[in-house]
């Protein structure tokens, strides 16, 4: 094989293999950290996104899952989100103390408040994020 040839076909080689690499399946489930900080005890609110029924979380779309407990601060939860969606924690204490809250989805930095009895930290899973 001359080498005029052989450039072409390891151009083509490369490039094929780079667009079978982005043929994947993508997953949508996502590692998403939970985090208020504080004293004494609060009502802790928790969204995030599911896919209720399935189990191979390879679609985009979710069903906002919610709930609310009365949690001894602090509160740390680790949780897998399915889907593309909302993710929030709350907290609202029941003696108005300083308290903080952080959402950490998968590599991204922590999206972090403070505040004096109730505190609400949001982020959103998008096609961008990271997994």
């Amino acid at each position: 094989m001359t080498m005029s040839r052989l450039i072409p076909m390891v151009t083509l080689v490369a490039v094929g293999g780079a667009l079978l690499a982005g043929c994947g399946n993508k997953s949508y489930t996502y590692e998403v950290k939970l985090q208020v900080t504080g004293e004494g005890s609060g009502e802790v609110t928790v969204e995030y996104p599911t896919q209720p029924g399935t189990t191979d979380n390879k679609s985009p779309k979710s069903t906002p899952k919610k709930s609310t407990t009365t949690e001894t601060l602090p509160f740390h939860e680790t949780l897998l989100a399915a889907g593309l969606g909302h993710v929030s924690v709350s907290v609202k204490t029941t003696d108005g103390k300083p308290v903080k809250c952080a959402v950490t989805l998968e590599k991204d930095s922590p999206i972090t408040k403070e505040g004096k009895g109730t505190v609400q930290c949001d982020a959103d899973i998008t096609e961008s994020t990271d997994n």
